[in-house]
């Protein structure tokens, strides 16, 4: 799995390639997954949006985000097929109380969300996480990682950014 910026390039993520994103600002990102299983999968990429004191997925036991996922993207995969995603985001609102900023207006692929969504100390350190989850027959249902004979494995990226508020 990979994120590539505006230009279709591991470059140019944000506008301007500043990544302190103003409210209205709309920011191009495509979302890759190639299926190297040799066969076919069902996946599902969850993405949530935490900050820097949320938990990451954790490599070594497997596990994901434990944050909720705000938007999932699902398709099946024949072997060896590359599947793009387009991923356009804006934050449609900001608010803050004391130096805690909050996400509580997002459009993301012309999807709007709403509430409180993410917040962050001064708007410092959103990230956007995407989690790689596949369908396994064995317990019929969707898992973030499988084992290998050298233990746990999983596939997921993140992006960062900070949220501002016009004239603060």
């Amino acid at each position: 799995m990979y994120v590539l910026g505006s230009t279709g390039m591991a470059e140019h993520y944000y506008p301007n390639d500043n990544p302190s994103i103003g409210v209205g600002q709309e920011v191009h990102w495509t979302l890759g997954v190639y299926n190297h299983m040799g066969e076919l999968e069902y996946v599902v990429v969850r993405v949530k949006l935490i900050n820097s004191t949320t938990a990451s997925p954790n490599d070594l036991t497997g596990t994901p985000s434990p944050a909720a996922a705000i938007f999932e993207f699902r398709r099946v995969l024949v072997g060896n097929e590359t599947w793009s995603i387009p991923f356009t985001w804006q934050m449609t609102n900001l608010t803050q109380k004391a130096n805690d900023v909050q996400i509580t207006g997002l459009l993301l692929n012309d999807n709007p969300l709403s509430g409180r969504l993410a917040s962050a100390e001064s708007g410092y350190n959103f990230r956007f996480v995407f989690e790689l989850w596949f369908y396994d027959e064995r317990i019929a249902d969707l898992t973030f990682s499988w084992q290998t004979n050298m233990g746990p494995r999983s596939v997921w990226n993140q992006l960062w950014f900070n949220g501002t508020i016009t004239g603060q």
